[in-house]
């Protein structure tokens, strides 16, 4: 029997297998029909669907864990898609913004253009964090979960959460579903900034290896379990060996694609449908 939220997912347009655990990817037919629904090709040269009767809401956050005010939005999806069955948790990468999410890789256009009513919500993360908690006092991590979210929730309900990020949002989205696994349905990492040993960081990532190994999300896949885990990385990506050696140990159910792209929107892009395909699956599997 369908649970409500299957029914709705179904309705929107997102195909997603009653009562079964398998993945909707790229790879399946019923993923592939879902891309060719929204008319999408994975290339770096995607053309974007262009959305009607998105609702945004900005502002500014007050916050005890960032030291200036970080700005927001969240997109609401058009009322004739239904109520939201979901809230997606966008983690901006090194240099970027809150804005990046809806500016760069439009994903408000591709949850509309799939039918299926997600909210789209992101804040700025700050550009070089990392998501995590730093020697000078600030912890956007804490700032996220403590504050960013239960914001977006008096607005638009509480509902399923999942988490979506990129490069540095990327690793920020694994540090956050590891840190809080009960509160999220799934996490999806794009080119995670990852890397095995301190060493091999970037500078700036972490302020000193004690620092990289109190926040390396590796010895924390199994906090996992109950969380469906998604990793997209190019094969030109710089960070393709430690995204495979990630989903090498991940114990929960979990899907991943490794194929043509770099560490470029094009490649984000490119890989939204099938993301969403992750997400509409993972909510389909919770029960009322």
């Amino acid at each position: 029997m369908l649970t409500r939220r299957q029914c709705l997912l179904a309705g929107g347009g997102l195909i997603v297998a009653a009562g079964t655990g398998a993945a909707l990817g790229t790879e399946t037919p019923q993923g592939r029909r879902v891309l060719r629904r929204l008319g999408v090709i994975s290339s770096p040269d995607l053309t974007v669907p262009v959305a009607r009767g998105i609702t945004f809401q900005d502002g500014e956050l007050a916050s005890r864990f960032v030291p200036s005010p970080p700005g927001w939005r969240i997109a609401i999806p058009p009322a004739q898609l239904g109520p939201p069955v979901g809230i997606v948790y966008c983690l901006h990468g090194r240099g970027d913004d809150q804005r990046f999410v809806f500016d760069d890789v439009r994903l408000p256009d591709f949850v509309v253009a799939s039918g299926t009513p997600l909210v789209v919500a992101a804040v700025d993360g700050g550009p070089d964090s990392y998501w995590h908690e730093r020697a000078d006092g600030s912890d956007a991590m804490k700032m996220l979960l403590q504050e960013f979210m239960p914001m977006v929730e008096q607005r638009t309900g509480r509902l399923d959460a999942s988490l979506l990020g990129w490069s540095m949002g990327g690793y920020g989205a694994l540090l956050a579903a590891e840190t809080a696994p009960e509160r999220f349905t799934a996490v999806l990492a794009v080119s995670p900034a990852l890397w095995t040993s301190p060493g091999d960081s970037a500078p700036g990532a972490f302020d000193d290896a004690n620092d990289y190994r109190r926040h390396d999300v590796f010895p924390g896949r199994d906090r996992l379990k109950e969380v469906m885990v998604r990793v997209d990385c190019g094969e030109d990506d710089p960070f393709l060996g430690a995204s495979k050696r990630f989903v090498g140990g991940l114990t929960s159910p979990h899907t991943s694609s490794f194929g043509p792209g770099g560490h470029d929107v094009g490649y984000w892009r490119s890989v939204a449908p099938a993301q969403l395909v992750t997400i509409a699956e993972a909510l389909a599997g919770r029960p009322n």
